[in-house]
């Protein structure tokens, strides 16, 4: 039922004639029912009164008040004079009536115009009175820091330009133009004399960055500890795009703190206990939020990093894709995933030079056709050499191409992160840790990061591209939440493109949950919703024991041993190569000592001659050929060539392998394709459509 209302809009041509109908109604009534006059007057001081209180209340005017007390009185005194004097109905009082409800008809409109300019000019002058006591106290702060600046800084002449409060009143930003000669690095030496001279909260503090513009200063001073407190994760599950930015809390000044996997990769380091596996989980959840990019997770120490986005799928059945794409639960699947990972961005290097040649851009767009790849990968301290080998290569090669890493450690040391993934990652934040030297490491050439400005857990410091590292209070995300956001993001997760599943890795892709979800939920019963990914034929991925032609192969002739029969079959034009003569044993400058009988009879075995060397037995020139040869018509690069040389136990360099090339195409035996970063090389039998014979 519609609630009953009395509240109606007037127009001034309307209230004239209710008001003038209402005052014959009331005259007459008096008239009828043989009442004093008086009574009308009565009625109208009434209304009156009731018209004051409500426009008062309604903020009204007090000359807009009088004005509606005017009428009230005249529409009393008609109604006396006309209920006095005989009929009110008759001509001569209607004929006054209908004058006066035409005088206010034409009076109204001014009344309100009047009202709408003076409230308009006492807002201006409430305006500028509220200015002015600003620009006053503005003056008064500008002069203290003035004062501040030379008591503390002996920065003599600082001129204050402008203070601007924060939102949310948690600190406010001082604009200082320096005196001249003077820097702001000077001044950010004083920042915790300064922060003492305020009396700042604990957890508050004054931190002092660069202007636009030479000499000049910005100063920030937070006054509420907002990184002393949890800040939940946003309730926004809206698509986003790999382009956007990544925020994954706040700093001090509560504005957000950022990064970006786009075309940058990120680092990241944090103590036990610190709060560096929840800044793990933003950022996976801000991944998965994004319609253009897939997330590949390494952990090889227990899958703690990916098991909180797949439980709820793989065993509550909550929905019915995974969010995150693969998962490498031991070497031999981060091999296997690092591997393909290099073959996509060659792939797609190759591949995809239209569709980068349509955008008119020599970067890779990413779409849900097409999607980033972004590998978090967690405590790389505990991988071999040759899959950090792997990841360093992805971070070299893959930017172009859309393939990105996320690395993070414990520790921020040469052990636990190689200098080169460093020196490749644009982005980098450090949770709390022990030791200031660790974020010293992490973000060379600023040695006086303390961690006492980050002191609580999930606390840290954040640098992107070219911004200085700032402390920041991370996102609080809950396993419950990570559960909404997985269900809400499922279904517009994208799924790999055709050409990266057709590498040669790509065999072992499709059965990789098949794989990997029985180990991660060993003695647990899988939900139905992980059949489609679960009930197929298993792919085992290589191990690091695999050996012989039989093993599968982890580069164009990688499963074939050098120096073997099946090896030499795979030169036809170049013949049978014969394994070079075993080396000289080197003389001993010298004489060895005498063996004793009893050392004889211990001393083992002496090889047998058809034992084969250690190293590889066809010149590395030869290998080299070899794979362009198995690259058919599309071709390989000198950083693959690099990598499959290695894995047949050769250790040559890229730059030897580009000066063969370079040779080896000046002589027309090789046919360069593309340029630069995306450049490959096809052997001159597939470009003359003449393959070699096997």
């Amino acid at each position: 039922m519609p609630e009953l209302t009395w509240e109606r809009g007037h127009t001034p041509t309307s209230g004239a004639v209710t008001a003038a109908t209402s005052a014959l109604a009331v005259a007459s009534l008096t008239y009828v029912t043989g009442l004093a006059p008086a009574w009308n007057g009565v009625i109208a001081a009434a209304g009156a009164a009731g018209t004051v209180i409500n426009g008062a209340r309604h903020g009204h005017l007090p000359s807009v008040l009088f004005y509606c007390v005017i009428l009230w009185a005249a529409a009393g005194a008609w109604a006396w004079w006309a209920a006095s004097g005989g009929p009110p109905w008759t001509w001569p009082p209607l004929a006054v009536l209908a004058g006066g409800a035409v005088l206010g008809r034409l009076s109204w409109p001014g009344v309100g115009r009047y009202e709408s300019a003076e409230r308009q000019r006492r807002q201006e002058t409430a305006l500028l009175e509220q200015e002015a006591a600003r620009q006053e106290q503005h003056n008064l702060w500008g002069e203290e820091w003035e004062q501040r600046l030379a008591r503390i800084a002996r920065l003599e002449d600082c001129r204050v330009v402008a203070i601007q409060p924060w939102k949310g009143d948690t600190g406010y930003t001082v604009q200082a133009d320096l005196p001249g000669g003077a820097t702001w690095s000077q001044l950010k030496r004083h920042e915790e004399a300064l922060g003492s001279d305020l009396r700042l909260p604990e957890g508050c503090g004054v931190e002092v960055a660069g202007g636009r513009r030479k000499g000049t200063a910005i100063i920030r001073v937070s006054t509420v500890n907002v990184i002393g407190q949890t800040i939940p994760f946003p309730d926004d599950l809206s698509p986003t795009s790999i382009d956007h930015d990544v925020a994954i809390g706040r700093y001090k000044d509560a504005t957000v703190a950022r990064g970006s996997l786009a075309f940058t990769c990120g680092l990241g380091i944090g103590d036990t206990g610190s709060g560096k596996t929840n800044t793990l989980n933003v950022i996976n959840a801000q991944l998965v939020r994004t319609v253009d990019a897939l997330v590949w997770h390494i952990d090889t120490t227990g899958s703690g990093l990916s098991l909180p986005w797949l439980t709820s799928w793989a065993i509550e059945g909550t929905h019915k894709r995974p969010v995150i794409d693969w998962t490498a639960h031991t070497l031999d699947e981060a091999r296997a995933m690092t591997t393909m990972a290099l073959q996509i961005i060659e792939a797609r290097k190759r591949r995809y030079q239209q569709v980068m040649r349509q955008a008119n851009d020599t970067k890779l767009p990413a779409s849900p056709d097409i999607p980033a790849i972004v590998l978090v990968v967690d405590e790389t301290a505990s991988l071999p050499r040759d899959i950090k080998a792997m990841i360093e290569e992805a971070m070299n090669t893959g930017r172009a191409v859309r393939v990105r890493v996320l690395v993070s450690s414990l520790r921020a040391t040469t052990d636990a992160i190689p200098v080169p993934v460093k020196k490749r990652a644009a982005w980098r934040w450090g949770m709390y840790v022990t030791d200031p030297e660790e974020l010293s490491y992490l973000f060379s050439g600023y040695q006086k990061i303390d961690p006492s400005d980050a002191p609580w857990p999930g606390c840290g410091f954040n640098a992107y591209g070219k911004t200085k590292p700032r402390p920041f209070k991370a996102y609080a995300l809950t396993p419950q939440h990570m559960d909404r956001i997985a269900a809400a993001v499922s279904p517009r997760r994208p799924a790999l493109d055709k050409v990266s599943r057709e590498v040669p890795h790509g065999r072992y892709y499709p059965s990789r949950w098949a794989r990997v979800l029985p180990h991660l939920y060993e003695g647990e019963r899988l939900h139905p919703v992980t059949r489609p990914y679960t009930d197929i034929p298993i792919v085992p991925v290589p191990t690091a024991d695999d050996q012989g032609p039989a093993a599968p192969a982890i580069a164009p002739g990688g499963g074939i041993r050098p120096g073997t029969p099946a090896w030499n079959r795979l030169f036809p034009r170049r013949g049978h190569i014969q394994p070079p003569e075993p080396a000289a044993e080197p003389e001993h400058e010298h004489p060895a000592p005498e063996e004793t009988p009893a050392a004889k009879e211990n001393a083992p075995a002496e090889p047998t001659p058809k034992q084969e060397p250690e190293q590889p037995a066809v010149p590395a020139q030869d290998a080299a050929m070899r794979l362009l040869l198995d690259a058919g018509p599309s071709g390989t690069g000198a950083s693959r060539m690099e990598t499959d040389l290695k894995a047949l136990g050769y250790t040559t360099h890229r730059s030897t392998i580009h000066q063969w090339l370079r040779r080896w195409a000046a002589t027309a035996e090789i046919f360069q394709q593309g340029s630069g970063t995306q450049a490959y090389y096809v052997h001159r039998s597939y470009v003359t459509n003449h393959p070699p014979a096997d």
